[in-house]
Parts: structure tokens; sequence; C-alpha cells
């Protein structure tokens, strides 16, 4: 990435006085309208003149690329201030901007919809998935394989969940998008297998990640009759997607081998309250699938990636 190209600092401080692309827990996203390619977020620890000044009081530093073309909105240069400490890395950040739209229900800092409407929303957003194409679904695995081998995971959100919200679909390019990632975490941090090969990137993750209300409404969804068919048909569109494409749950940060893996997937079922009938069939189908790596492990991996989050640098 040639520096050159990306915004100068009065387009990012113009942008700031737009309306925010996306807001989540940890920092809230503008668009570079001027820069279109690119986005510039910001840690929710600055008001937005704290962010006028840090711009003006920083140094700006290019982000390595080891993604090659592919996009998942990550981080391209970051602002780094005279008062940035290593341990809690930059509080602003320039991104590619990522198209489409996420099917969170519900997003950090606004009211929390009720039971009732996020059932409505939920159902719909659920339908939605189920229009995505097999391609499209082909596609994010192959990404999956690709940040796998780089030794990069999706982002849970500092949960055993995929946040819906780092998921987004383009009905223009009619393909799923990765929106954020963080390097592998530290070995056997968090209680994680020190042996991962995969952090979140399988197919049980994937799958949370495409079901709208799983976390916060899970208990109350859960006995819906259509939702459960929906959703029912969501876990055997990805079990499908992961068959095609010779990814399973094996090698991941929760447990070694399949057997185990096993245990996560009846849990998953108990909270989707997948009908019994189907469950032996959709364990015996992800138990068969021979994993197949796709990409390369890079010999130059433990390179820093800054990113604003609970923890900002990574090597």
């Amino acid at each position: 990435m040639d520096i050159y190209e990306l915004p100068t600092n009065d387009e990012i401080l113009f942008a700031l006085g737009e309306a925010p692309l996306g807001e989540g827990a940890e920092a809230t996203v503008y668009k570079i309208h001027t820069h279109p390619k690119y986005t510039i977020r910001i840690s929710n620890q600055l008001n937005k003149n704290d962010a006028f000044n840090y711009i003006k009081e920083s140094e700006l530093h290019l982000q390595k690329n080891v993604f090659g073309h592919r996009n998942f909105a990550q981080t391209v240069a970051y602002f780094w201030h005279p008062e940035d400490t290593m341990e809690f890395g930059p509080k602003i950040t320039i991104n590619y901007y990522c198209p489409g739209f996420s099917y969170e229900i519900y997003k950090p800092g606004r009211p929390v919809p009720d039971s009732e409407e996020a059932l409505i929303k939920t159902k719909l957003m659920s339908e939605k998935i189920l229009e995505i194409p097999d391609k499209a679904i082909d596609t994010i695995y192959d990404d999956l394989h690709f940040i796998s081998a780089k030794e990069y995971s999706i982002d849970v959100g500092g949960g055993l969940f995929t946040n819906t919200g780092n998921i987004l679909f383009s009905a223009l390019d009619q393909r799923l998008f990765i929106i954020d990632l963080q390097p592998f975490l530290e070995k056997g941090r968090q209680g994680t297998n020190p042996l991962n090969t995969k952090g979140f990137n399988t197919p049980l993750f994937l799958t949370r990640g495409l079901m709208p209300g799983m976390e916060r409404y899970k208990n109350e969804h859960a006995k819906d009759p259509y939702l459960i068919n929906l959703r029912t048909e969501i876990l055997d569109k990805v079990i499908s997607g992961a068959e095609r494409n010779n990814l399973n749950d094996e090698g991941g940060y929760l447990a070694g081998s399949l057997d185990k893996m096993a245990q996560y997937w009846k849990v998953q079922f108990s909270i989707l309250n997948t009908p019994e009938k189907y469950q032996e069939n959709m364990l015996k189908r992800l138990m068969s699938i021979k994993d197949v790596q796709k990409y390369h492990h890079p010999k130059e991996i433990n390179i820093p990636y800054m990113r604003i989050s609970g923890k900002s640098i990574y090597s």
C-alpha cells in the first residue's frame, strides 16, 4: 500500500463530520466519501474533539498487508500518538471499506429491541440468509481457509460466538464478507488449545455468525416453530458448504478432535432446538468432513497487526 493512495488528514477530519457508517462496542466507523476505498475507525475512548486533536498530534504509519487483494475491512494504516503504548496500541486506524449490511439484530449503544420486535427481525433476516447463493457460501469458506493459513481468525467479540455484526452480505456482489479479524490468540490464552491451527475459523463459528439473534435472544427465539425451521435450514446450508469446501472443526481453539467438537455441536443443537430427527445425520456429516489445507502456512509470521479492540496490538 502506497502512502500516497491514502486519504489526507483533511479528508479524514471532514469524514468525522458526517454520520457514522457503523458503531460497535469498541469503535465508531466513518466512511471517507472523498476517498471511498477507505474508512476511518475511531476508538470509543475518544470523543470527536479528542479525535481531531489525536490526528493532528499523531504520526501516520502503514500496516503491512498480508492479505493480498482480499478485503476484510482490515487496517491499512494507523495513527500513533506520543501517548500511545505498545500494550494498548493506537486509537485511530484507516481501514478498507467493505460493502454490504450485517444481520445483527442488536447494536451496542442502541435501544435493545423487545423480544417480539426482535423476533420479527430475526425471522426476516434468517429468510434472507437462506436466499444467499451457494457461491457466496463457498467464497466465505475460501476466506476461512486463507486467514487460517495466515494465522488470523474471525473476531468473536470477546465470547465464544461469532458476532453477526462482523459478517456482511453485499446484495450487489452476491457474497459475504468477514470484516473484523484478529491474529491468533496467544498460545494457551483464555484456555484455548495450545496447538490450534484454525482459531475461530470453523463451521461451528461460521454457523453462529449467520444466526441473527443467536446470543441475545437464544432462549426466547428457540421456541418459535417457524424460526426453528429456518435455523435448521441455515445449519444444513453451512454444513453443506463445509462438505463442499473440505473444512471441519478439528484443530481450532476449543478442542483438538472431532469427537470433542461433536459435543459442542450437540450444545449448539440444543440452544437452537434443532429437531432431533436431523441431529444424528448432521453430526455424521460434520464428522465425515476431511479437512484439506488449501493455502500454505507463511514463513513470516508474528507480524505486528494494529487494530482497535480490547487489545489493539498483536504480534
